[in-house]
C-alpha cells in the first residue's frame, strides 16, 4: 500500500484589522469553518523522497463530518480519491484499486506522516491550529491584518505567508515543516477556496 500511494504521489508527485470582512474576523478570532472546499497545488518532501502534484479538499455536512480529498499529477490526471465520513475512509486509486482506513489522515500517513486527525487537517488547511490553546503561545504570531501567521502544533509549524485576494480569511500560500527535520516538509498553494 505504501508503495503504491508513493509511486502515486512521486509520479505527479493588505488590510487593516478594522476593515476585516467576516471570514476575516473568524480567522482572526482563531475559529475554524466545518464546511469548505479549496483546490490548488502541493509539494511535499520526507528526505529524499519528493511529491507534487494538484489537489481538492472539500468538507461538508452539517459537522464538517463528510471529507473529500482528490489528488491528481501535476498536469491533471487523477491519481485518486479519498473520502471519509466519521466511522472509515475510503481511498480509490485511479487504477480501480481500493483502501480502507479509520481516517482520511490514516490513508495520507503513508505518503508522509503527519500526526494529526482529520479535524486537525481541517484546520491546519484553514491556516489555524486544532488547539485554540495554541493562538495565546508565544510562538504563534499574525500578520498586519491580525490573521495568523504563523504557529507550533503537534510538532510542526504552520506558516500562512500569503492570504486570498480578496478574503482575508483563506490561506493562499502554507508551509508546514516538522520542526527539527527540515527535510520534512509540505508546501501548499490554494488556487481556489469557497464557502457554503
Amino acid at each position: 500500500m505504501a508503495a503504491a500511494i508513493a509511486t502515486l504521489f512521486l509520479s505527479g508527485c493588505a488590510l487593516q484589522p478594522a476593515a476585516l470582512s467576516a471570514a476575516s474576523q473568524l480567522v482572526a478570532a482563531g475559529t475554524a469553518r466545518t464546511q469548505f472546499s479549496l483546490s490548488g497545488r502541493f509539494s511535499a518532501k520526507n528526505g529524499n523522497e519528493q511529491a507534487s502534484g494538484q489537489f481538492r479538499y472539500a468538507q461538508s455536512g452539517a459537522d464538517g463530518a463528510m471529507r473529500q480529498m482528490n489528488l491528481f499529477s501535476p498536469l491533471g490526471t487523477p491519481l485518486a480519491e479519498i473520502s471519509a465520513d466519521r466511522q472509515s475512509a475510503t481511498l480509490t486509486l485511479s487504477s480501480g484499486e481500493v483502501q480502507r482506513a479509520a481516517s482520511l489522515t490514516d490513508l495520507m500517513r503513508t505518503v508522509i506522516d503527519l500526526p494529526v486527525t482529520d479535524a486537525m487537517l481541517s484546520t491546519w488547511l484553514q491556516g489555524l491550529p486544532f488547539d485554540t490553546n495554541v493562538l495565546a503561545a508565544e510562538n504563534a504570531e499574525r500578520d498586519a491584518s491580525g490573521a495568523l501567521a504563523r504557529f507550533v502544533e503537534s510538532g510542526w509549524e504552520i506558516t500562512v505567508s500569503a492570504r486570498m485576494e480578496g478574503n482575508a480569511a483563506a490561506p493562499k500560500r502554507m508551509r508546514w515543516n516538522m520542526l527539527g527535520r527540515p527535510d520534512t516538509e509540505i508546501r501548499w498553494v490554494i488556487d481556489e477556496w469557497s464557502v457554503p
